[in-house]
């Protein structure tokens, strides 16, 4: 079973709010995100450290993935309080195509 982490108003096609911060494997960002939900209920974070459930939520990135596409970390440019958000982008010719917001500040 596939689990859908993020909300679908989360997913951006293209956007250009938003700066490449680290290449990350689905472990690695697995790992960046538990530490930033750590408080969640221990079902939850179990979705997360399954990675075949937390592929479920990363469908929109994993749709689009093409051969010499990448995973990255992201997070606004804007960074002020209740304005920037951190997540992960689809990245290809050093470009994000399909960014999830994960966290709001």
């Amino acid at each position: 079973m596939h689990m859908h982490v993020f909300w679908a108003n989360a997913v951006k096609y293209w956007p250009r709010d938003v700066e490449l911060i680290e290449e990350v494997s689905l472990q690695q960002f697995s790992e960046w995100l538990l530490l930033r939900v750590e408080r969640l209920p221990d079902h939850l974070l179990q979705r997360i450290r399954d990675l075949e459930s937390l592929k479920g939520g990363l469908t929109p990135i994993l749709s689009e993935m093409r051969g010499g596409d990448s995973l990255w970390l992201c997070q606004s440019r804007l960074r002020e309080p209740l304005q920037g958000h951190e997540g992960v982008a689809l990245v290809r010719d050093d470009q994000p195509v399909v960014y999830i917001r994960v966290l709001n500040y």
